[in-house]
């Protein structure tokens, strides 16, 4: 264990301390000063506690500092105007205190100064964070030109078909920019790596080749992404939104044609279900899900679903199926809950009930969704007989069973899936031997269990 680390990410906790109790201090300061009135004694104490936080952050930020994943140059500059940050507070509260005759410019240099770090310091901190143009990711045109910035980017245009997508600015960057590059930028880039440009991605990390053309075995990043979302290395990470599986896959295909840099999509060998899901990507096939369309679910039916603990996404903001999420909530799954699921049964394609406290008595009714293409059952206690009852869902595509009591007799039951592509089962009673029997015979492909001989895992990004 590493205990500087672990103080070090008190950092984020205590640094706002010091941002609310000095920006209050120096605006009563100014207020004081303006108005003229008699100066509160108190005041003196508010720069006390705001000096002592502004050095506890100070301290901690050394210590999260210590780690690897951050610009040593942005590091540099966070650090220098935090110190400054913290002398300043000191200063202020040294003079407020025992200097009994305030002149009224050391007041107002104090004061503003005190300001100006505060604005610094956090905007910097928010730079190695999120990268250097967070704050003007969203500003007009005019203030990022002003700021020192290039004018926005004009939009790529809407995807109609493939014919008019780039194999990497349209396909791989959006992707990357989406999930990857609030921890892998110019400014933070944990594991040594990079994903805010084409050439970080081809550079790689501290574990290795990012991408390794034609090989996805080699290729750290799609070992991450598809690893069992529980484990150590899986990315993203902190609990931030996966890839989706059509993500994945393009990915997949992206490596597989050998991670061209440029060119359009149909210029490169597409298999049919590639295809589909390159499609799936830039919602170019039928409702992106070969469904046909459906009317929106009522507002008493939302009601219920929310009142019953449930998370509602909409896949967009024309295609009204369903992506309903209890997890969050991290309670059982009740009856009512169920009876608001069975209202809208065709809308639902998406449903996670991880660690709901899932029944097998249950499962017969989730098997009604009659459109569901993924769901996650993991950390339930359900058995192999359970997962039987959901056979019956013909275009289940995805199912998640991670630390369930299925065991060995599961794998059979699984060949009677319809549609099934991928199957999350670690940490599960499932051998290793039977789970390399079953993937020698079947097109599922099966995940979270290492194979035999066990491999030498994985190193952190």
């Amino acid at each position: 264990m590493d205990i500087i680390q672990f103080f070090g990410r008190f950092h984020v906790l205590v640094l706002h301390l010091p941002v609310g109790i000095l920006m209050l201090a120096a605006l009563l300061e100014i207020y004081t000063s303006i108005k003229q009135n008699q100066r509160n004694p108190l005041l003196n104490v508010i720069w006390f506690w705001g000096a002592i936080s502004a050095i506890a952050a100070c301290v901690l930020g050394w210590m999260l500092s210590q780690g690897e994943g951050y610009s040593v140059d942005a590091v540099f500059i966070h650090r220098t105007f935090g110190i400054l940050t913290a002398v300043t507070a000191i200063i202020a509260f040294v003079y407020f205190t025992f200097v009994k005759s305030h002149l009224k410019t050391v007041v107002w240099i104090l004061s503003i100064g005190q300001l100006f770090l505060l604005f610094s310091t956090g905007h910097y901190g928010a730079n190695m964070t999120h990268g250097e143009t967070y704050l003007v990711d969203k500003a007009p045109n005019i203030v990022r030109t002003i700021l020192g910035f290039e004018k926005h980017a004009i939009p790529r245009g809407k995807i109609t078909s493939l014919e008019q997508a780039d194999v990497y600015l349209d396909v791989i960057e959006p992707m990357l920019q989406q999930r990857c590059v609030s921890c892998h930028n110019d400014s933070k880039q944990k594991g040594k790596l990079n994903l805010s440009n084409i050439n970080g991605l081809l550079k790689g990390g501290k574990s290795g080749k990012a991408i390794v053309a034609n090989d996805l075995n080699q290729s750290e990043l799609y070992q991450r992404i598809t690893m069992d979302h529980e484990k150590k290395g899986f990315m993203p990470a902190e609990g931030k939104t996966p890839l989706t599986d059509e993500q994945t896959r393009a990915i997949a295909w992206w490596i597989q044609t050998g991670a061209p840099t440029e060119g359009n999509v149909t210029e490169f060998t597409i298999a049919k279900q590639d295809k589909e899901i390159l499609n799936k990507l830039f919602g170019l096939s039928s409702n992106g899900f070969n469904l046909v369309p459906i009317e929106p679910i009522t507002a008493e039916q939302e009601q219920a679903l929310e009142d019953t603990g449930f998370i509602i996404k909409r896949l967009s903001q024309t295609n009204h199926y369903l992506d309903l999420d209890l997890s969050v909530k991290r309670q059982p799954l009740t009856d009512p809950a169920i009876q608001a699921l069975l209202a809208v049964k065709e809308h639902v394609v998406s449903l996670n009930l991880r660690n709901n406290q899932v029944t097998d008595e249950q499962l017969p009714e989730i098997a009604k969704l009659t459109n569901l293409l993924r769901l996650r059952l993991e950390r339930n206690k359900i058995s192999s007989s359970g997962v039987s009852a959901l056979s019956s869902l013909s275009k289940l595509s995805y199912l998640n069973l991670y630390k369930s009591n299925v065991d060995d007799s599961v794998l059979p039951i699984l060949n009677t899936f319809n549609a099934l592509e991928k199957v999350y089962i670690g940490e599960t009673n499932v051998t290793a031997e039977q789970i390399n029997e079953f993937s020698k015979k079947s097109k599922i492909t099966v995940q979270g269990i290492a194979p035999v001989p066990t491999s030498t895992p994985n190193k952190e990004a």
